[in-house]
Formats: C-alpha cells, sequence, structure tokens
C-alpha cells in the first residue's frame, strides 16, 4: 500500500508494532539533489497469514511518527546494509533501534557476494530487478513499477534475515553477529569518521603548499556555492581532483583555466570566472584558516610507532587466520577489521605510556563484544604486550 497521509501511517504503525519483526528500507535522491532527502520508507512485516508491505511517502506524509515503531520499543527491525538507512532515519525524526543487518550477517558468514540481489538469490532462489538503482525518487507521482520496486526491497528481508539466522546458530556465531549489527548501527548513528572538511579530503590536498590549500578551500567552497545553487550533488558540477589540478597549477586566464581538463566542461562550463575568483581569493588569503592548519601538519610516525604497528598487524593477521581456520569461521567473526585497527592503537599508547592497563583498553574496544572478550581477552592482551617489545634499538648518538 502506499501511505502518503498522517492518519493512514498512523493505522499502518498501529498494526507493524503487533509484527514479530518488522522489515525496513529507505529510499533517498542523494544523487540527484544538493542536500539528500527521504523520500520513501518502505515496511514490511508479516501479518496473519501473509506479509503487509507499506511504501510511505516521506515527501509527503512525516515520517517522525514512525520513531516508536522504529526505536527500542518496537519489534526488531531487519534491514540490508543500514548506515545509511540509519542516517537518514534519524534526521527525520525517527532513529533506529535494535536494528539487524543481513549484509553483516553474509559478510560474518563468509559469502562473497552480500549485496541483496546477490543474497536474495543465492538464499531464496528469487531474483530481484535493480534497473531503478541509481532512479531519481524525488520524482512524483510514484508510478506502478516504482511502487513495485519499492515493495521488492523490503518483501525478501524477513525471510532472507531467517536463513541467515539459521546459518549463523549452526555456526555458532549469532553472538558476534549481533555485536557487529549493534556497532554497525551505533557507528551509524554517531559522528562521521571523518570530521574533515571537504577540500581537506581530497587526495592529493596534504601535499599542497599553504597558498596550494587555500585555493584549493575557496575552490571547493565555490563549487558548494554552485551546487546548492543548482540543487545537485557537489560531484556533479566538477569533480574534486580537478579542483586539485587548478589548486597546482593556479591559472590566471580564462583560457589557461579551460586548459584543465573538466574545469570547465559540463555544468562547469559557466564557472570559470568563479573558478578564477577563487583562485585569486586563495592567493590573498595565503593560507587556509589558522584552526585548519594542523589538518597539514600531521607528524610523521616514529621509528618505533612504524615497528610496533608492522609487528601488530602481522601479530593479528597471523592469530586471527589461525583462530578462524580452527574454528571454520569467516576471520570477521574472530576479530572485525575495526577491532584489530583498535588494538594497534592500543599497542602504540601503551608503548607511549610505559604499559598501562592493556586489558581494560581492550575491554573498551567498540564492538569487540562481551563474548570476544570472555574468549580472546587474554590472548588480544598477549599479542599488545609482544608488538610492544618490538621497539628497535636506539641509534647510536
Amino acid at each position: 500500500m502506499l501511505v502518503e497521509r498522517e492518519g493512514d501511517l498512523a493505522r499502518v504503525v498501529e498494526r507493524a508494532a503487533r509484527a514479530d519483526a518488522l522489515a525496513v528500507d529507505v529510499e533517498a535522491n542523494g544523487l540527484f539533489a544538493y542536500r539528500a532527502r527521504l523520500c520513501t520508507v518502505q515496511l514490511a512485516f508479516r501479518e496473519g497469514d501473509g506479509v503487509a508491505v507499506a511504501v510511505v511517502d516521506a515527501l509527503r506524509a512525516p515520517v517522525a511518527p514512525l520513531a516508536p515503531l522504529l526505536g527500542a520499543a518496537g519489534p526488531p527491525k531487519v534491514l540490508h546494509d543500514l548506515t545509511f538507512d540509519a542516517r537518514m532515519l534519524a534526521e527525520a525524526g525517527a532513529p533506529l533501534a535494535g536494528a539487524r543487518d543481513t549484509s553483516v550477517a553474509a559478510r560474518m558468514l563468509g559469502r562473497a557476494a552480500t549485496g541483496l540481489a546477490a543474497l536474495v538469490s543465492a538464499e531464496l532462489g528469487v531474483k530481484l530487478d535493480k534497473q531503478l538503482q541509481q532512479h531519481d525518487w524525488g520524482r512524483r507521482p510514484l508510478a506502478d513499477a516504482e511502487l513495485r520496486y519499492l515493495a521488492d526491497d523490503v518483501l525478501h528481508l524477513l525471510p532472507l534475515d531467517a536463513r541467515l539466522a539459521e546459518h549463523g546458530r549452526a555456526l555458532g556465531i549469532e553472538d558476534e553477529i549481533a555485536e557487529e549489527c549493534a556497532y554497525k548501527l551505533a557507528t551509524a548513528l554517531g559522528p562521521p569518521r571523518d570530521p574533515r572538511p571537504a577540500y581537506a579530503r581530497i587526495k592529493g590536498a596534504q601535499a599542497l603548499a599553504p597558498e596550494g590549500r587555500a585555493i584549493l578551500r575557496r575552490l571547493v567552497l565555490a563549487r558548494e556555492a554552485a551546487a546548492e545553487e543548482a540543487d545537485l550533488p557537489a560531484f556533479k558540477i566538477v569533480a574534486g581532483e580537478v579542483l586539485l589540478e587548478l589548486a597546482q597549477r593556479r591559472p590566471a586566464r580564462a583560457d589557461d583555466v579551460r586548459a584543465v581538463r573538466g574545469a570547465a566542461a559540463g555544468r562547469a562550463g559557466s564557472l570559470v570566472a568563479a573558478w578564477l575568483r577563487a583562485i585569486e581569493q586563495g592567493r590573498d588569503d595565503g593560507d587556509v584558516p589558522e584552526d585548519e592548519r594542523a589538518l597539514f601538519a600531521q607528524p610523521r610516525p616514529s621509528r618505533r610507532e612504524i615497528a610496533v604497528r608492522r609487528a601488530m598487524e602481522t601479530r593479528i593477521a597471523a592469530w586471527r587466520r589461525a583462530e578462524a581456520k580452527a574454528r571454520q569461521v569467516d576471520e570477521q567473526v574472530v576479530l572485525p577489521g575495526h577491532c584489530a585497527q583498535d588494538l594497534v592503537e592500543i599497542a602504540l599508547a601503551g608503548g607511549r605510556a610505559g604499559g598501562g592497563a592493556v586489558a581494560d583498553a581492550i575491554a573498551r574496544i567498540p564492538g569487540l563484544g562481551a563474548r570476544r572478550l570472555a574468549r580472546y581477552g587474554a590472548a588480544l592482551a598477549a599479542l599488545v604486550t609482544a608488538a610492544m617489545a618490538s621497539e628497535p634499538p636506539a641509534a647510536a648518538v
């Protein structure tokens, strides 16, 4: 059913709240707008002998009334690759809680292909039509073919979740799957992993001299202004690598700007003057604002840090590989990659602090979980201690 009015949404929420589980998916228009807008929320839940599917038009009905259903008080939620969905729903006033992610389960089960279509085909024998995967979901009205596509994205999530959960129980890895789902949701709802401004995230920006990075900053600001005015994603105005080349070359004439491939192509064709103004402003600035200069002053790692990092990464990889083989599970079940990186940082910090409370630090690793801590805590502490002992001898004076 298509839900376009708040009253109809309230009735769907009332029905879905009685379900044993709720499949959730969302669509937005991030490929077609400067700021992505939540366009639809799809829900599926078992009701009687069948499955009810609701497509909520988020451009016509407020999504916030879904909050009790999608929050901790509602039934368990099932999504596929929940990160984007969780962020969009939270921004709309309906944050997720108690969610399971079929992409996480598939990865923990060692599946080579973890996309929804591949999993539904492999586990359920159903072929999903993904022709509208790059569709502009901000367009209205929604056609019948679009509604069928939206419904299909949630219709098979609950049986897929059940099948993957069955495989997880057979391997005895339910706790690890649940822990990783919780970690992924917490990460999605937390602050961004890379808080740097957009210009500082462009590959190659770190190598620019002060004036060059000031120019790049102004160019990116000019691109943002153009993207906002056109209501398009910034990358559809001009690519970041093109702006980097402009910052490196610093052209002073329109013809020189046009000589940079992509700088005056397509939508950027009318922005040559804007690029020249940005370059001139960057020259006048001389450098980026003082509070952003630290982003370009990352200290070089010491010989000890390099040695500890390499030793730790080697030890973790070997230990994880051996343990996974012994248990006949995927390596991510033994230790997710993000936990391995945190272990490396603990080894480095422990060395700087003269040892420190390694066990306590390991216990606080996000996403490690009580089961892994009980099973592997001592082994992980031994890995850290061994890596900390890898400091090279001091250089002769």
